[in-house]
């Protein structure tokens, strides 16, 4: 008489380990997208649709495989089965004999069908993009959801076609219990660190717990070069910032601290395969705030913005946008940039008809306090001070009498505390006209913030320098702008502004302290002796010299520039030209770069930072410090 051996459980205990650590990963990360979006993602349908799927066809492929063992037993070819009751049929069905033909045709097409439909639609999108600095997902939700998927499917594939062995040695349970729940662990473990933990690769630095002011230390005159740092992977130079103690230097990947007393690196952050397209210190260069683009989990673009300690390196916080589901997160406006201020990003924004300010909290992304000015306002700018964040309105109220209407060019500026929120001041600034160009910029220590505005033609003109609380140190200053004009970046302090007189291809710079006192420098002749030009090399002042920028192209593989130190002389009358001091710098090229010849843009960044001088070039892999 035919005898059936209990099939061996360790394949079916096997799939049920796997099941669990998928379907947790797969649901934690359904629900993180869902909170973040609004929405369910389409995985989410797959899986469930494929488990009622299997729920229902297991049945019929039982039922199919019962009938033809009752086919064969009624030709005669086997015993029939003896007469159960219902509670026996029933545990028949649960312990599925050794899968048949059908079995094996609704497992592997539906394994097929959903890896066809995994790869294609989810996969594909997640795997790692081509080239250096593709965007990234924000986080692990997308990884969660492709892995979890495709664990819980490929854990109902093996539940299929393996028999139902609830019964069996105990041993064999939790062996394949155990493997199946260790396999599926470590293929999330694994992906987590290859798409969150391992990308990042940083350092940091320990803090000498002094109060370093940004701006101070400058060296009263420099000679020579003194040191040069390269980047790591012989790769450009992207920007430069002061900090308290050095200067931050960004590349593709990220960004570095380099001490400005012997060009040692004290720290770095970057991100393997990321790129890093902006970078933004905060007043006082006590914070720093890396912008790389990204992906949100439908694909869509999206931005991880990275806060640092700049002393240290230490990773305060990380912001993700768009979160389009959580108007209580951080999101990214468009028009605006974000403003970093120590511990909490702010940022101006309209919605439903309203202009508002925010502050979010790095750690989360959450909002912190939100202010919102009285009355019907336009947003027309921000910035941020060391102690105030610093916003530009134009409104049509009046705040203190409550009239509307007839403002025409009246701007006004609020002050906010940048911790709470809490409005501190506001005055409104009656330009010249109402189609006046305006803008505010924070001076290069951070202490005093400027407005101005110019009209089209640039033939009126006005501005006004307010410090901490709104008060006014200066008004209507002559020339103030410096040789960039209202374009560029303002070269001012709490001490004075440097200012720019042409005279043909040549021309004198000039130092005006807010007390009254000015010094004067000869420029000598400017390259190609254009505006453009001079806007984008910005000379720095030091205390007994002005310290200018010319590139020299030659065509050679290295890229020369000539620095020149001129003294500064009281008065209007500069001192003579054949004083200054010339320094001159090779910069390395960037591999891959373009050759010198190649470019367009003759630019050279120059910075003052506690020490030295540093100067780089785009297309160059070296940062030089003059001392």
């Amino acid at each position: 008489m035919f005898r059936r051996v209990p099939p061996s459980p360790v394949r079916f205990w096997f799939a049920s380990g796997l099941l669990l650590p998928g379907a947790v990963t797969f649901a934690r990360a359904a629900v993180h997208v869902h909170a973040a979006t609004g929405s369910v993602p389409w995985p989410v349908h797959l899986v469930w649709v494929w488990g009622l799927f299997t729920v229902l066809a297991l049945p019929l492929v039982r039922l199919h495989e019962l009938e033809r063992l009752r086919a064969a037993a009624a030709r005669g070819e086997a015993p029939r089965a003896p007469r159960r009751s219902a509670r026996g049929r029933l545990l028949s069905l649960s312990r599925a004999l050794t899968p048949g033909r059908p079995r094996r045709v609704l497992a592997a097409t539906t394994f097929a069908v959903s890896a066809v439909v995994l790869t294609a639609l989810w996969w594909a999108p997640v795997s790692p993009a081509d080239g250096p600095g593709a965007p990234r997902f924000l986080d692990f939700s997308a990884y969660g959801l492709a892995l979890g998927a495709t664990g819980v499917l490929v854990a109902l594939c093996l539940i299929t076609l393996s028999p139902v062995a609830l019964r069996g040695p105990r041993r064999s349970r939790a062996v394949g219990a155990g493997a199946g729940l260790a396999t599926g662990a470590a293929a999330v473990a694994l992906a987590a660190a290859l798409t969150t933990v391992l990308p990042v690769e940083a350092t940091t630095a320990s803090t000498d717990g002094a109060d370093h002011d940004l701006g101070s230390e400058l060296p009263s005159t420099v000679e020579d070069v003194g040191w040069r740092w390269s980047t790591p992977d012989g790769g450009p130079v992207l920007e430069v910032a002061p900090a308290r103690t050095g200067v931050l230097v960004r590349s593709a990947e990220g960004v570095a601290l380099v001490d400005t007393s012997t060009g040692e690196e004290r720290w770095h952050y970057r991100r393997s395969g990321e790129h890093a397209v902006d970078m933004q210190t905060s007043p006082g260069g006590n914070s720093v705030m890396l912008t790389y683009p990204a992906r949100d989990v439908d694909g869509d673009p999206a931005q991880r913005l990275v806060v640092l300690e700049a002393d240290t390196g230490h990773e305060t916080g990380e912001y993700q946008s768009p979160r389009s589901a959580l108007p209580l997160h951080y999101q990214h406006q468009g028009e605006f940039t974000p403003l970093l201020h120590r511990d909490v990003l702010t940022t101006l924004r309209r919605s439903d008809g309203r202009t508002s300010v925010a502050g979010y909290v790095p750690e989360t992304g959450r909002e912190r306090w939100t202010y919102e000015p009285l009355g019907d306002c336009a947003r027309r700018g921000q910035d941020v001070t060391r102690h105030e964040v610093i916003v530009l309105l134009e409104c049509d109220m009046d705040i203190m009498t409550g009239e509307r209407g007839g403002r025409g060019a009246v701007r006004t500026l609020h002050g906010l505390v940048p911790s709470t929120g809490t409005w501190l001041w506001h005055t409104d600034v009656d330009m010249s006209s109402p189609g006046d160009d305006v803008w505010i910029h924070t001076s290069a220590d951070g202490h005093l913030f400027a407005f101005a505005w110019a009209s089209d033609g640039g033939t009126e003109s006005g501005n006004v320098l307010f410090g901490r609380n709104g008060e006014v140190v200066a008004r209507d200053l002559p020339g103030f702008g410096g040789p960039t004009g209202h374009e560029g970046d303002w070269l001012f302090t709490s001490d004075g502004y440097l200012t720019w007189d042409a005279d043909g291809d040549s021309g004198t710079y000039g130092w005006r302290g807010l007390d009254g006192g000015e010094r004067t420098a000869s420029a000598g002749e400017t390259p190609a002796g254009d505006g453009e030009r001079r806007e984008r090399i910005r000379p720095v002042p030091l205390e007994d010299a002005l310290v200018t920028a010319a590139p020299r192209t030659d065509g050679s593989a290295a890229e020369s520039i000539t620095l020149a130190v001129r003294p500064w002389t009281e008065g209007e009358e500069p001192a003579d030209d054949a004083e200054a001091t010339t320094v001159d710098v090779a910069l390395e090229p960037a591999a891959g770069g373009p050759p010198p010849d190649d470019r367009d843009e003759e630019w050279v960044s120059l910075h003052g930072v506690p020490g030295a001088v540093v100067l780089t070039r785009p297309g160059s892999s070296e940062v030089v410090g003059i001392v």
